[in-house]
Order: C-alpha cells, then structure tokens, then sequence
C-alpha cells in the first residue's frame, strides 16, 4: 500500500493543491476557535462571579473545564478508531455548541454549568487544551513536509492568536450592550456564551470539507495506542507537560482576567485592550519562531524563549499598578507562546504518521494538570490581601523547572531535518527513543 505521509514521498501537482487547500481550510478553523476562545476567557470568570459563585467554585470550574478539554484529547485516538475521525471532529463540534448553549441558558445551575464543561468543548484558559486541537495537529503534520512543518504550525497559532485578541475585544461591546438588545439577546445571561456555542456549530461544514476517510480506519493502518518505538519519547514528555500545565493553570486567561478585576479594578474595556495586546503580542511573535528553530532547533527555541517568560512572570506579582500590570503580561506573551507551534513540531517531527493523533493526545492531555491549578488560585483569590499575587510567583516558579528539565531530558534528541532521525528509525537500529544521557 503506498504510503500517503508528505513526510516520506513529496506530493505530485494534485496533492500538494489539496495539502495547500487543506492547510488554508486549517488556518481558519484554528482561527475561529480562537475567536471564541478569547471572547469566553474574557468574561468567563467574570460571568461567574456575577451568577453568585465564591471565587473558590470559580477556580474549581475553571480546573473542570481544562480537565474535561484535557480528557477528551486523550480519548481522541480511541474514538477516532470507532468514529473515523471525520466523525470525532463533528461531535466534538456538537459538543461545543451544546456547552455554550447550556452555560447562556442556565449559569445561574451550578448543574449546568459542569454538564456544560464536561462535555469537553468550552476552552475557558485561551488555549488549545481539547480534541479539536489534537485532530487539527495530526492533520496539519500530514499536511506538511519536513522543512515546512514548523512554519505551518506557528501560522497555524498565529492565526489562532490574532483570532483570540479579535476575540476579546469583541466580547468588550456584545457584553455592554446586551441590556438593551431586542430578543434573544435581551437575556440577562451574557450573549458571549451564546456566540460561543454558534461558532462550534459554524464549524462543523468546514470539517466535514476536509479529505477525511468517511469511515473508521482499520486497528493495523490506524492503532488507537501509541506504539512502542513512540511510547517512552511520548509519555515523558507528556509527564514534564505536565507540570508546565499545572503552572499554566495557576494563570489561566480566565482567572488573569479575575486577578486583574479583584486586584486593580479596571473597567471592562481595558481589560479587553490588555488581552487584544497580548493576543496580538502572542501571535506576533510566532512569526519568529520558525527562523529561529531554523537556526538553533526546535528544542532550544521552546526552552530558551520560554524560560525568561517566566522570570517576567514572577515580576507581574509586583506590578504596583495595572499599568504595569498589563505592561509586563503583554511583554510576557511576546516570548511565552514561540514555544508552542516547535514543541508540536518537534513531537510530530519524532513520532510515525500512525502514532500522530495519538501523541498529540497524550500531550494535550497533559495538560489536564491546569486542572489543579485552578481551584488553587481561586481558593488564593477569595483570600485576598497578600494572596492574591501568590498563583503568579507559583507558576513561574513552577514553569521555569519545567524548562530546565525538558532541556536536561530531550537536548540530546533531534528530529530529522535537524540531523537526527524519526523514533521508528531509532529503535529499528537498536538505539531506543530516547538517548541515554552520558556523564
């Protein structure tokens, strides 16, 4: 059977039209989703704290939803070989839609809201934490050659990023002027969430668009599983994302929008302004990201641009003013998010087409940590005083080990195109996934 990875055959005229078509088709769902995303972070919290919710239940609901986003990622390969994943990509969708309906109808039902989150499609951090992202990711590799990959992924985000500022900002005028609209937007409950649940089902054309096989594929050409030349490499990276999740869930976009509200007070609009910035901010910097992987590798871009992120991270804890506040987040994001779009090349880069959706769900699903994070500063918050910088030190104190640990595990292990080789090829000539590190 011939094989239909770009990475292993360059693809004639037609196929490389319908890899372009379908990396462009990509860019927009990402785009999308990122437009929702940054409009629900924006007032997800917020809404909360209006519906009578203590700031504790407010961390812990945001922990429910990235833990539930985090599950279905993981269950992503599973599904996948019992759906196909055409299919997986339109319940997912459908998911999405029902949450957002269920929290505009009924936030004021703490019932509600969990069903609303559990059902895996309401991404409250900004993030890309469910199994639209893991299948978008395996697709987008398939889509891709070697040398492009890492450029294709960080448009990818880009695009998401610029999404998520459009994003907050717009939730800034739908929310101020739902008072006064006529129906069905005249509900006291925020029409943002309405908006969000319509985006998911808006989706579900441009999926079932993709050149997908409409049926599930076989358990030989498709394992559900991670397959053992891939497992070691996948499980321990995802063991060291996950401690980077936890520190991300300390400072999910909901509850910074929260922390800045309890701790400066600033008018709606600005807060809008701030996460416009960062957005803006975070996608830009992407744009940086491939040349610089291009130049000194995939692993040292994640390492080295994130690292100091974090070290700004523990100075916002100090801002005096909100001012200085958003200042230092904006300039945080400039260099937090390049190691994004190279940490899923790099993974994509390492592991066999089979084992694809599945390495990206486990990774994603890593991040069901942020899980953790988010009752721990909702319970700092509703403290107050003192505590309510705590989360900001914790997580980038917490980041920050993770940066040194993945660089100490992985600095040996290079993908192809930087001289190294895939991990399929590693274990069929002995050498394992990983390198043993030398003294």
């Amino acid at each position: 059977m011939p094989s239909t990875d770009p990475e292993s055959a360059g693809p004639g005229p037609s196929q490389g039209r319908l890899q372009r078509r379908e990396r462009r088709l990509l860019y927009g769902t990402r785009a999308v989703r990122g437009f929702a995303a940054g409009a629900l972070s924006l007032v997800f919290a917020l809404d909360l704290a209006q519906a009578g919710y203590a700031p504790w239940l407010v961390g812990t609901l945001v922990g429910v939803a990235l833990a539930a986003g985090a599950g279905w990622s993981l269950a992503a390969p599973s599904l996948e070989s019992r759906l196909s994943r055409r299919g997986v990509f339109s319940v997912a969708a459908l998911a999405w839609l029902l949450g957002g309906l269920l929290l505009y109808s009924a936030i004021g039902s703490l019932e509600s809201v969990v069903l609303a989150l559990l059902l895996g499609g309401v991404v409250v951090g900004g993030s890309d934490v469910n199994a639209l992202g893991a299948l978008e990711q395996a697709c987008l590799a398939d889509r891709s050659s070697p040398r492009e990959r890492t450029a294709h992924f960080a448009r990818y985000h880009l695009l998401g990023y610029l999404g998520g500022a459009f994003g907050a900002l717009a939730a800034v005028p739908i929310t101020a002027a739902r008072a006064g609209a006529p129906f069905p937007f005249s509900s006291p409950h925020d029409p943002v969430l309405l908006l969000y649940g319509l985006l998911g089902a808006g989706l579900l054309p441009a999926y079932r668009s993709l050149h997908l096989p409409a049926t599930r594929p076989s358990p030989a050409a498709r394992p559900p599983t991670l397959s053992p030349s891939a497992r070691s490499f996948v499980l321990s990276l995802s063991a060291l994302l996950s401690v980077d999740a936890f520190g991300g869930g300390l400072i999910s976009s909901s509850l910074v929008v929260y922390y800045f509200a309890l701790r400066y007070h600033p008018p709606t609009g600005l807060l809008g302004t701030i996460f416009f910035l960062s957005n803006l901010a975070a996608g830009g910097s992407l744009l940086f990201a491939a040349p610089l992987a291009r130049r000194i590798g995939l692993l040292r871009t994640m390492v080295f641009t994130h690292l100091p992120s974090n070290l700004v991270l523990v100075l916002l804890a100090f801002a005096p003013t909100f001012s200085w506040a958003g200042g230092l987040w904006v300039g945080r994001t400039l260099l937090s998010q390049m190691d994004v779009p190279t940490r899923q090349s790099y993974t994509q880069a390492l592991v066999s087409p089979p084992d694809r959706v599945a390495a990206a769900g486990y990774t994603t699903a890593a991040r069901s940590s942020q899980a953790l994070g988010g009752p721990i500063t909702g319970a700092l918050l509703g403290l107050g005083g003192a505590f309510l910088a705590a989360p900001l030190m914790l997580a980038g104190a917490v980041k920050s080990a993770y940066d040194l640990a993945v660089y100490a595990r992985f600095r040996r292990l290079r993908p192809p195109e930087e001289g190294g080789s895939a991990l399929m090829e590693r274990a069929r000539s002995g050498d394992g996934g990983i390198p043993k590190q030398t003294r």
